[in-house]
């Protein structure tokens, strides 16, 4: 079984290997700011929406430095429609070990 520290690393690593968010709203991708916050093995990946961009947003996209996508919502999994305000969404993942039975 993976120890603790193992799995607060590869939450280090997470945080580190996604570096920036993009969303699907009214049926075009937009760029916007990524923040995150780690706590042991769960990390917290805080997408910031400006007000100016409204609308109905239907995926949340995270990529790392060479563009290539590490998480997004499935599609028909997310909406959220938007109005004129500041928005944050927060999209949490927590490092765990799975064991899988031999078979």
């Amino acid at each position: 079984m993976m120890t603790q520290f193992a799995l607060e690393e590869q939450a280090k690593y997470l945080e580190k290997l996604f570096n920036n968010a993009e969303i699907e709203i009214n049926g075009t991708i937009q760029a916007v700011t990524l923040t995150s916050s780690r706590e042991g093995s769960k990390v917290r990946f805080f997408i910031d929406i400006p007000p100016h961009v409204v609308g109905r947003i239907t995926k949340r996209i995270i990529k790392n430095a060479a563009g290539q996508v590490c998480w997004s919502d499935q599609p028909g999994k997310f909406v959220m429609d938007k109005p004129d305000t500041n928005v944050w969404t927060e999209i949490p993942i927590q490092a765990t070990w799975k064991e899988v039975a031999n078979t």
